[in-house]
């Protein structure tokens, strides 16, 4: 048996358009997780947030894609080049697996408590 398992809740996905990596190759196909309040304190604690709040989407992306493509782990930084319908796609996929109090917008707006 593989030692690389997927999480035990994880939700498959094809990105629209796909991410390059710095070789140029194109990543679609991947796999985000639900999220655990580990995670929300994570975010809290990440300075580029606490510059700027919209950063946060990047952030709780980050820990909840597993892999994109044969990018694993997926940063922040790598998050910084979606294209728009991606980070859309992205935030949808999100919302939709995660509760209602837990959802991200692009404007950087965040509820994590009820």
């Amino acid at each position: 048996m593989s030692t690389k398992t997927l999480p035990a809740i994880a939700f498959p996905f094809t990105l629209p358009v796909g991410l390059f990596d710095g070789g140029g190759i194109l990543h679609r196909e991947g796999v985000m997780r639900s999220l655990t309040g580990w995670d929300e304190l994570f975010r809290e604690r990440d300075l580029r947030v606490l510059d700027n709040p919209a950063y946060g989407i990047l952030v709780m992306l980050s820990r909840a894609i597993v892999r994109l493509g044969e990018i694993s782990p997926v940063t922040p930084d790598v998050l910084e080049g979606l294209f728009l319908p991606d980070l859309d796609y992205l935030q949808a996929v999100y919302n939709q697996i995660n509760p209602p109090e837990a959802a991200i917008s692009l404007a950087g707006e965040w509820r994590a408590t009820p």
